[in-house]
């Protein structure tokens, strides 16, 4: 097995997980879609980290023949991959909580618009350090607006502005999948 290999298996399966949950979630919300309200927030944010998910492994697939392995890419994966096993955990409640998908989002938006965040910050960063600096290019625009359109939201406490800035973000993802 190449290096490539060992450390390609290793971020599918992080980015496996958060997909799993993704879809555990998805699961749970169609079995108790007659108890709890499931609105469009969630929905929207379980599209955005699985495109994240799509666009990380294809972008990640493309350096197959520059990568090395060092304790730096892991932890590079474990930084870029764990914000989106987190989200895909926090952005559904606890069993039987009995709130309602899009009422939990609102109340935890914060936190999971920061942490949706992290993913591209990270990715700058790690390309600043790699290349030594960013290039003014269509990929720099793509991970800088997936950075800060989160931020952004977060600015927005209604319900509409949400599921508005949600869903555009989520636009942006399916864009940036064929970039």
């Amino acid at each position: 097995m190449s290096a490539f290999e060992f450390v390609f298996t290793f971020y599918s399966v992080m980015l496996g997980l958060a997909a799993a949950n993704v879809a555990t979630g998805f699961a749970d919300m169609w079995r108790e879609r007659q108890v709890v309200a499931v609105g469009f927030c969630t929905p929207l944010i379980a599209g955005i980290v699985l495109l994240g998910v799509m666009n990380t492994w294809l972008r990640f697939w493309g350096y197959q023949d520059t990568e090395v392995l060092t304790p730096w890419q892991l932890i590079g994966i474990v930084a870029l991959a764990t914000p989106y096993i987190f989200i895909s955990r926090a952005m559904f409640p606890v069993g039987g909580a009995g709130i309602g998908l899009e009422d939990h989002y609102l109340a935890h938006r914060r936190t999971i618009l920061l942490v949706l965040a992290l993913p591209p910050a990270v990715a700058m960063i790690r390309t600043a350090t790699l290349l030594g600096g960013l290039a003014p290019d269509w990929d720099l625009a793509w991970t800088a607006f997936r950075f800060l359109g989160p931020l952004a939201l977060m600015l927005f406490p209604g319900r509409s502005a949400n599921r508005l800035g949600l869903a555009f973000i989520l636009v942006w993802m399916i864009v940036g999948l064929f970039r």
